[in-house]
C-alpha cells in the first residue's frame, strides 16, 4: 500500500457530550497522484486533496471525502463537573477518579482556560483549545470553533483535557509522527450569582419586566436556558407560585446536577418554561424573541436554532429549553415560531 509522504496523524478523542474520535491526516501526495491508500484502525481509507469545512487545516488530506477520520466511541462515565458564577470564577470537581490536565470553558463566543482543575478557580482568555493536550495551535483553534458553535445553544460548555488518552489507532503504513489528545465535553454549564451556591442562574438576556397592558406587547426577562431538560416532546409549563416554580425548574434541570433554588416570584408575575423536546444531537436551541398579551392569553414567539448541514455537534441526546419571567398572571399560553406556526 502506497501512502502519502511525510505522513503524520494527530488524534483527538471526544467523550461526554461528544462520543467520537477525530484524526487529522497530514501528508503530501506524490507527483501526479490524485489519491493514496491508508489503513487507519484496520480500516482501508482513501486520502485525497483536502475538502473545506470547519475542521480542515493546511497540510492535511481528506479521508474518504471528509476533512478528518472519524470513529464513534462508546459512552463513558462523567469526568468533571463545572459551575460558573457571575464574578467569572469557576468551581471544578473531577468525577469518577478522572485525572485532568486542564479545563477550558466557552460561552459559545469566547474561550477561557481555567487556572486549575479542582476547587474554585479563575480563568484567562484562550484561543479556542490552544495548548490542550498534544493538539497543535491550529487544531485547538479549529476544534474550539466547532465546539463553540455546538455549544451556543446549550448554555456554557466546558472541555476537560484528560491524562488518559484512548488506545492509539493503528496506522499502515506507519506514520512518521502520531499525537493523541483525550477531551471530555460537558455541555450545559450553569452560571449562578456570587454567594448563592447552586442558586438561580444569572439572567442571560431578554428585557426588563414592566406592567402588562390589556393588549399588546409584553416585556419579558430570560431567566435561564439549557439543553438537558427532562422533556421528550415540545411543551410549555407555567408557574405562578413558588411550588409551581420549583416543579418547573425540576423539569428544566431534570437531567443535570446542581438544580438552582427557586427564583422569587413577585405578586402578579408568571414564569413560563418553553421546552423544545428531545433532539438527537447538540446544536439545537430555543429562545423567546417576542411576547404579546391579548384578552388574558399570552403568546410567546420563539426562535429555534438547528445545526447547519455538516456542522460539528455534540453527539448526545439533548432537550433544549428556556425560562422567561413576565409581568402579569397568565394560565393560557400560546407558543409560536417566527412564522406564526405552533411550536412542535
Amino acid at each position: 500500500m502506497t501512502g502519502p509522504t511525510n505522513l503524520r496523524v494527530h488524534e483527538v478523542s471526544l467523550t461526554g457530550g461528544a462520543q467520537e474520535r477525530l484524526a487529522w491526516v497530514y501528508g503530501t501526495l506524490g507527483q501526479g497522484q490524485s489519491s493514496a491508500g491508508l489503513k487507519i484502525g484496520g480500516q482501508a481509507v482513501t486520502l485525497r486533496a483536502q475538502v473545506q469545512d470547519d475542521l480542515s487545516l493546511p497540510g492535511t488530506l481528506s479521508v474518504d471525502g471528509k476533512s478528518t477520520y472519524r470513529q464513534p466511541l462508546a459512552a463513558t462515565s462523567q469526568k468533571v463537573s463545572v459551575t460558573r458564577d457571575t464574578a467569572g470564577l469557576f468551581t471544578v470537581a473531577p468525577q469518577n477518579g478522572a485525572s485532568l490536565a486542564a479545563v477550558y470553558y466557552t460561552d459559545g463566543t469566547n474561550w477561557v482556560r481555567l487556572s486549575g482543575v479542582s476547587g474554585r478557580v479563575s480563568a484567562s482568555p484562550s484561543s479556542g483549545l490552544s495548548g490542550a493536550g498534544q493538539l497543535t495551535d491550529e487544531e485547538g483553534a479549529a476544534l474550539g470553533r466547532a465546539l463553540a458553535s455546538a455549544g451556543r445553544s446549550q448554555g456554557g460548555l466546558a472541555v476537560a483535557v484528560l491524562n488518559d488518552p484512548q488506545t492509539p489507532l493503528t496506522i499502515e503504513p506507519a506514520a512518521t509522527e502520531t499525537r493523541r489528545t483525550a477531551l471530555y465535553v460537558l455541555p450545559g454549564v450553569v452560571t449562578t450569582p456570587v454567594g448563592n451556591n447552586g442558586g438561580v442562574p444569572f439572567p442571560s438576556g431578554g428585557q426588563t419586566t414592566s406592567p402588562v397592558v390589556s393588549g399588546g406587547n409584553v416585556n419579558f426577562t430570560e431567566v435561564a436556558s439549557g439543553s438537558n431538560a427532562n422533556v421528550a416532546e415540545a411543551a410549555v409549563q407555567v408557574a405562578n407560585t413558588a411550588a409551581a416554580a420549583r416543579a418547573l425548574l425540576n423539569v428544566a434541570y431534570g437531567n443535570q446536577s446542581g438544580a438552582p433554588t427557586v427564583p422569587a416570584l413577585s405578586s402578579g408575575e408568571t414564569l413560563v418554561g418553553v421546552f423544545l423536546g428531545q433532539r438527537a444531537t447538540g446544536g439545537y436551541g430555543v429562545r423567546v424573541v417576542a411576547a404579546n398579551a391579548q384578552s388574558g392569553t399570552l403568546t410567546l414567539t420563539v426562535a429555534v436554532q438547528a445545526p447547519g448541514a455538516g456542522s460539528f455537534t455534540t453527539q448526545a441526546i439533548t432537550s433544549p429549553w428556556t425560562l422567561v419571567r413576565v409581568r402579569g398572571s397568565f394560565s393560557q399560553i400560546n407558543v409560536v415560531d417566527q412564522n406564526g406556526q405552533p411550536l412542535r
